[in-house]
């Protein structure tokens, strides 16, 4: 099981995703500006419905055995969801929110907690993030919480091939961001 959630900081609180989150995920994985930038696409609700009740059934693990946890990223006073965070042992650490959201230091307070959230309960390895180089918002939250790129490299999906770069926090780098 995981522990100490929610994550809470001054204006953001970061969850465990629901089905309740459905409609809300699906309508924002299709708004135009958003799709260029999302790694994962899904072509019905239903698809993604089956991904997120996977999703959930990992959340309940044992933190050796995650695949992968996605968790909901809410403002705090009105408890809306806006967004969501992605970890897992492959580089899939994703950041998405709407974009009357955008600029307002979210991604980075949510980023800081997360990282502080991850190390002291699920791993003690370094931290991996992929991102499309055309989102610029995410590769500048990225550099802010201590995060070096590492690579440049294509994914395929379907008859998709898009750029994503990977970057890299190393367990004992820049904690100072974290706090």
């Amino acid at each position: 099981m995981l522990k100490n959630l929610p994550i809470f900081t001054e204006n953001i609180i970061t969850d465990e995703l629901t089905l309740e989150d459905l409609d809300y995920l699906y309508s924002f994985l299709n708004l135009k500006e958003t799709k260029e930038f999302v790694l994962d696409r899904y072509e019905t609700k239903e698809e993604l419905k089956h991904i997120l009740e996977w999703l959930m059934r990992n959340d309940s693990k044992n933190k050796n055995e995650i695949m992968k946890i996605s968790f909901g990223i809410r403002l705090r006073e009105e408890n809306k969801l806006i967004g969501w965070i992605t970890y897992g042992p492959l580089p899939c650490d994703e950041k998405l929110k709407e974009k009357a959201y955008w600029n307002r230091g979210y991604a980075t307070m949510v980023g800081q907690a997360f990282l502080k959230w991850l190390f002291e309960n699920i791993t003690d390895d370094d931290i991996f993030a992929e991102i499309n180089p055309k989102n610029h918002s995410s590769r500048r939250v990225l550099e802010k919480l201590g995060m070096v790129k590492i690579q440049e490299d294509t994914q395929k999906k379907g008859k998709i091939t898009e750029d994503l770069w990977i970057y890299n926090l190393q367990r004992g780098e820049n904690r100072s961001n974290q706090s």
